[in-house]
């Protein structure tokens, strides 16, 4: 999946519905997260912080299209 396939939608990560329904959503995050795992290198064993997702939204969440720091 591309970028673009992400985040075409006013709010891709939004689920519309409670739990664990929304399986377009569910998705898109994950799609999300591995792709910010991957721009990090986390996936290399030199890195401090290998294996954890831990931070990245955080970190990385202004580059979500209609974000702001609030």
């Amino acid at each position: 999946m591309r970028m673009n396939d992400v985040t075409t939608r006013p709010d891709p990560l939004m689920s519309a519905s409670y739990g664990a329904t929304d399986i377009e959503a569910q998705n898109n995050r994950n799609t999300w997260m591995t792709m910010l795992y991957l721009h990090e290198g986390r996936n290399r064993a030199d890195h401090p912080q290998r294996g954890l997702y831990t931070g990245l939204f955080k970190k990385h969440h202004l580059w979500l299209p209609g974000s702001d720091e609030n």
